[in-house]
């Protein structure tokens, strides 16, 4: 987050309570970012951006006590999208509440980024999160705290991911 005297501060590190003047300008930053970071675990563009709404609507009800928000809404966001997938397999038919109006019409991927999300969408889940994470910029120690996993597993997983990704990619003659 910015502050007035300095430069933007990365997303993950902001390390003060958000202040409730500052959730507009974080809801204009973050909505495009948080709707591609939930697409990296394979939710459409329609599905992620409904997750991050779910996750801003949270974040407002509390926003004050929120101590990293760039790292909150993400946690957020992925568990609702999660959630909508598992009642997506529910037997019976669920009313169609999805509104576009929320949808960022700024997110426009090229071939390449569609093609780099449908092989992020190919990996193991806990490979697909690590990699969100670290396409975000966030650290090894900050995704194992997210995640509830170990550094090493952190690691290892994210190891395996290049290696996936990268053979994955070049099969298809994006590198």
């Amino acid at each position: 987050m910015a502050d007035e005297t300095g430069p933007p501060r990365p997303a993950g590190r902001v390390t003060v309570a958000a202040e409730p003047r500052d959730f507009p300008g974080v809801y204009r930053r973050e909505m495009p970012l948080l709707t591609r970071f939930v697409m990296k675990h394979g939710a459409s563009p329609q599905e992620a951006a409904d997750a991050a709404q779910e996750a801003f609507v949270a974040a407002y009800a509390q926003w004050g006590s929120i101590r990293f928000p760039a790292r909150w809404l993400r946690t957020v966001a992925t568990r609702a999208y999660f959630r909508a997938k598992l009642r997506e397999d529910l037997p019976g038919e669920l009313p169609e509440g999805r509104n576009a109006a929320h949808l960022p019409t700024d997110i426009q991927l090229s071939e390449q980024e569609r093609e780099v999300y449908a092989a992020l969408a190919e990996l193991p889940p806990r490979q697909r999160q690590v990699m969100a994470w670290v396409y975000d910029r966030y650290t090894g120690a900050e995704i194992a705290e997210e995640l509830g996993i170990t550094e090493e597993a952190v690691r290892q997983n994210l190891r395996r991911a290049r290696v996936a990704l990268k053979a994955r990619l070049s099969e298809r003659g994006v590198l």
